[in-house]
């Protein structure tokens, strides 16, 4: 079962949004439950119930960002999924404190919702995924989604998650088979990061939602910028 909230003040755009998700889910066999809010000061005492949100930008009172923001920072959240609608693309750069999944532009293309469906999946599939390392004797476990970033020093890896810090006896080319693919991006050779913790890029290194600022060096910042860019909306 997923649920998502829709949160918008004008009651077509909820309408066609919850419309689109449902018969999305159906086409897909998918279990949904769907429930409409017309102001972020209604939805927010509610927002951990959900598993993706469609907000607003320009909502009365609490608007979207600083709901976002609340959700973030207050609550800590950073499992559920923000997709913000607005009818400006300006907006798209100036979310990455929220890390929303996508942008979308209104009136919003049923296409365009229907794809951001489809990577929410296949994010909240890969979330599921384990990565996998051995600590002296044991086996370690630790969710992909929980995982900050991984550094490495010498002959060990250090993991950075929200549970604390972990590290092994290893090197990134085995900390970059288990993360291919999965939200995880090469910045340096000795950081590999996961993008949806980036709350601030600059042009030689990002700063993560805990406050940690990590480096990026010449030859991966085109292929961070174009990946937090396609990421945040700002490439579509």
């Amino acid at each position: 079962m997923i649920r998502i909230a829709v949160c918008d003040d004008e009651v077509s755009t909820c309408s066609e949004i919850e419309e689109a998700v449902l018969d999305f889910a159906r086409g897909r066999g998918i279990q949904a439950e769907t429930e409409v809010f017309y102001s972020g000061e209604g939805l927010y005492p509610f927002v951990s119930e959900y598993d993706l949100i469609f907000l607003d930008i320009m909502l009365l009172e609490m608007d979207g960002v600083a709901l976002g923001r609340r959700i973030r920072e207050e609550l800590r959240n950073e499992k559920i999924r923000i997709v913000y609608i607005s009818s400006r693309e300006s907006y798209a750069m100036s979310l990455f404190s929220v890390r929303p999944l996508d942008f979308l532009i209104k009136p919003v293309a049923r296409e365009r919702l229907w794809e951001v469906l489809e990577t929410f999946l296949r994010l909240r599939e890969d979330g599921a995924g384990e990565f996998v390392f051995k600590a002296g004797k044991s086996l370690g476990r630790l969710y992909l989604d929980e995982i900050r970033y991984f550094a490495c020093s010498g002959k060990k890896v250090e993991i950075h998650a929200l549970s604390g810090r972990r590290e092994f006896y290893g090197n990134m080319r085995e900390v970059w088979r288990q993360t291919e693919g999965k939200g995880f991006l090469t910045i340096h050779k000795s950081y590999v990061v996961n993008t949806a913790f980036v709350s601030v890029y600059r042009h030689d290194s990002v700063e993560l939602a805990d406050g940690t600022v990590l480096p990026v060096s010449q030859r991966h910042r085109k292929t961070l910028r174009e990946h937090l860019l396609e990421q945040y909306g700002g490439g579509r």
